[in-house]
């Protein structure tokens, strides 16, 4: 941790790291055998490397095929009634098809040690632009993110939410130099996740970042090709319905509301009346709301220096606001922990900083995490803090400008 705080803390903070990494850990060796067996989501990303690899791209989004590769892959698997299903964009198969030449389970550790050298990537970036990080050497960093319980549950599954968080890195140190075109293009490669990458983008241009959609439109234009161009342009069509029927049943394989940490997952994961047509109108309110309070607060704050305040704003309102925000997803938030430590440091008394970093807390504990995703499934309760983080980076965005101003 930064040099500027007391040994003591310094020592406090370790010792939580290292126990919340030791937890993780057990987990981790506890789910290995169903890992093997092929349990975790990495199976879908296998499943759709091979379907391209075999020539049959226009079928990627068939159920029956899907099942049949994944049995080929993993055998059968008696509690799964169906595929484990391939919802992600056609071009996002892409990357996993190299990893089919490998057995699965050889594939899944590969797939891992890019994720491990991803986090090593942002350590790297983050290294030249925040001084938080600057005297931390990368492996610590590492450590210190798969101590994240997000973090951590990405890697467990073989997710693909590190990548992202990678290319929002390159897309923040783009920002930094003022090559937002640039940004827009990093941010347009991790369109793989679409329900993020649209309202952070729509912030950041109305926070007067214009250029970034000019990047961003570019990549996923030419992205939407290519994936034409892979499984049809009937099968491309129909992708978007393809979603929606998924996120809405979790019998085809969606996630039920309750395990979703987002505004979404809050309003629509109990029983009636707080589900249905209430809660969706619920959860859509929330959302706009959320998204307007963010876009108020980044556009009153325009002045230069903020831009790690605006971008930790915008992250957190994109995970809540996405219909589909899963744990791993969450990986993203290691910037805005990242951000705001350093803005702390540099800019706050000790008890502001405690302030401002406070919602934090729920979400950095692991112990917390596993008992909500296995013992009571209310996952979604998570969306308190991250609901509590916004108003206060926003809230601090409207000081920092008081301060500016006097």
């Amino acid at each position: 941790m930064p040099g500027t705080w007391p040994k003591s803390r310094r020592r406090l903070v370790q010792f939580f790291v290292v126990a919340m990494l030791w937890l993780n850990l057990l987990f981790f060796l506890d789910v290995w055998q169903g890992i093997k067996l092929g349990y975790q989501d990495f199976t879908i990303f296998y499943t759709a490397g091979k379907i391209l690899r075999q020539g049959l791209g226009h079928q990627l989004y068939d159920r029956k095929v899907q099942y049949a590769v994944e049995e080929s892959i993993t055998g059968h698997i008696a509690f799964r009634l169906g595929p484990l299903p391939y919802n992600h964009p056609p071009f996002e198969a892409l990357i996993f098809v190299p990893l089919t030449l490998l057995s699965y389970q050889q594939a899944f550790v590969a797939w891992d040690l890019l994720n491990v050298g991803a986090l090593l990537g942002v350590a790297l970036l983050l290294r030249r632009s925040v001084g938080a990080v600057r005297s931390l050497p990368p492996w610590k960093f590492v450590l210190g993110s798969l101590a994240f319980f997000p973090v951590f549950v990405c890697v467990l599954q073989g997710q693909d939410s590190i990548l992202m968080l990678l290319l929002c890195t390159l897309a923040y140190h783009a920002l930094k130099r003022e090559a937002d075109v640039l940004g827009g293009c990093w941010l347009g490669l991790a369109a793989f996740k679409f329900q993020f990458m649209v309202p952070l983008v729509l912030l950041l241009v109305i926070w007067n970042r214009r250029r970034v959609a000019l990047g961003f439109g570019a990549v996923v234009l030419v992205l939407g090709v290519l994936s034409a161009g892979l499984v049809g342009v009937k099968s491309l069509l129909q992708y978007p319905g393809y979603v929606l029927q998924i996120a809405n049943n979790p019998g085809l394989g969606g996630v039920p509301p309750q395990f979703l940490p987002n505004l979404h997952g809050l309003a629509m994961g109990w029983r009636a009346p707080f589900s249905g047509r209430f809660g969706s109108a619920l959860a859509g309110l929330s959302s706009v709301l959320v998204f307007l309070f963010a876009a108020w607060k980044g556009w009153a704050s325009t002045r230069p220096g903020k831009l790690e305040l605006q971008f930790s704003l915008a992250i957190l309102v994109s995970v809540l606001i996405a219909w589909q925000t899963n744990s791993h997803d969450l990986s993203l938030l290691t910037l805005p922990f990242v951000f705001l430590v350093d803005h702390g440091l540099r800019a706050l008394p000790r008890r502001q900083r405690i302030n401002l970093l406070i919602p934090t807390m729920p979400l950095l504990v692991s112990p917390l995490w596993m008992t909500l995703w296995l013992v009571t499934t209310r996952v979604n309760l998570m969306a308190i803090p991250l609901l509590w983080w916004t108003i206060k980076i926003g809230n601090e965005l409207s000081h920092a400008d008081a301060v500016d101003a006097s």
